[in-house]
């Protein structure tokens, strides 16, 4: 059997990148080599390459950042790398409809497998438009949710036996309470026990609503000051951020780390996890946050979906920011977090239960496909 999995940048910051690095990190890639298509990592942000190699990946393969670019890059990828036996292809745009077509028709004998990642309301016209395209082209349908499922391919794709939910597991073997972990991050950026420190993770941009967050964070430290806040990652947002933060008189009691890829120890630093989102498919940083046993504050423009355990909080992004602070401050821990990991494994987001579910989909794909030299 040959797979080629199709995603994104090759960094470490991003939820579809954060998903691809977990999961083939847990496959049996002597039994199911994974061949992999990703963009580049920018210049000056952490790639997942080296940790890719040291799972299994052998072959990884670059292509044009830009989506309308890759409709012409893939036919020339495919006549150079053909027989292939399934394409798992990662999705959040609507040109990508377009791309499944070209992939198609180069390498018509595999099945393509595509996975929505993303929620983006409102829905338009063109995003019906390539409902009907997916629809066209693609033999399997995934969704980190139902509501991505929905968003991307169809209102009634999960009514159809070609589509199944592939949960944004974890691995409880990183993302666990770590009372040590906790205090020596703590240490190192100088939070005392005193302190209560809410936290984020992810990519600096628009879909997660920085801005807003900061927001929510003033009216947090006007009702205690003892808060303080920890931002991991990085993004193009980053220098609204830090104006909004200079505005707001903030500079003293934001942290920003930059991308971290040691994110189990700074998550378990947490007191509390915030994502005010303004749209996301189903975040793989809220299932680490309840992975490590740490409070979550989420917009309910958050699908429920990865909601797993009574951790997580939702409210509207309506909401006055300080009902925000007064939800905020309900809902933090202290420390040292509790384990969640039987909720979390029953409802399928332990991560060695989520890699074989998806080897089992490739098996039923391609049956009987030997690997391959």
């Amino acid at each position: 059997m040959r797979i080629l999995m199709i995603g994104s940048a090759l960094t470490v910051n991003g939820g579809i990148q954060r998903y691809i690095l977990n999961l083939l990190g847990s496959m049996d890639l002597g039994r199911y080599p994974v061949d992999l298509l990703a963009t580049r990592a920018p210049e000056g942000v952490p790639s997942g390459e080296e940790e890719l190699r040291a799972a299994g990946v052998k072959n990884i393969f670059w292509m044009p950042g830009d989506d309308k670019q890759r409709l012409f890059f893939y036919r020339g990828f495919f006549k150079e790398h053909p027989g292939y036996d399934i394409i798992h292809f990662h999705t959040t745009s609507k040109v990508n409809a377009l791309a499944c077509g070209v992939i198609r028709r180069a390498c018509p004998g595999a099945k393509l497998i595509v996975h929505s990642h993303i929620v983006y309301p409102p829905m338009t016209l063109s995003w019906r438009a390539a409902h009907l395209l997916y629809q066209h082209w693609a033999d399997y349908f995934l969704g980190c949710s139902v509501a991505a499922g929905r968003f991307v391919f169809g209102p009634r794709i999960d009514q159809k036996p070609n589509f199944a939910v592939a949960c944004n597991a974890v691995d409880k073997n990183r993302f666990h309470p770590d009372a040590a972990a906790r205090a020596a991050v703590r240490a190192r950026y100088g939070v005392a026990d005193t302190e209560r420190l809410a936290g984020f993770v992810g990519r600096y941009n628009h879909q997660k609503n920085l801005l807003y967050l900061l927001d929510i964070f003033a009216a947090m430290r006007a009702k205690d000051p003892a808060w303080k806040l920890m931002l991991v990652g990085g993004g193009e947002d980053k220098p609204a951020v830090e104006a909004k933060i200079a505005a707001l008189g903030l500079g003293d009691c934001v942290i920003q780390t930059g991308v971290q890829s040691d994110v189990p120890a700074f998550m378990n630093a947490f007191d509390l996890f915030l994502l005010p989102s303004e749209f996301e498919g189903s975040p793989v940083t809220l299932v680490e946050a309840q992975g490590c046993g740490v409070p979550c504050l989420a917009s309910t423009n958050v699908p429920p979906d990865g909601a797993v355990t009574d951790l997580v909080k939702f409210l509207p992004l309506d909401t006055p920011f300080p009902a925000w602070a007064d939800a905020a401050l309900a809902a933090a821990g202290r420390g040292p977090h509790q384990s969640h990991w039987d909720t979390l494994a029953a409802a399928g987001y332990e991560l060695g239960t989520a890699a074989r579910r998806m080897e089992q989909l490739y098996d039923r794909l391609a049956p009987g496909k030997e690997q391959r030299p």
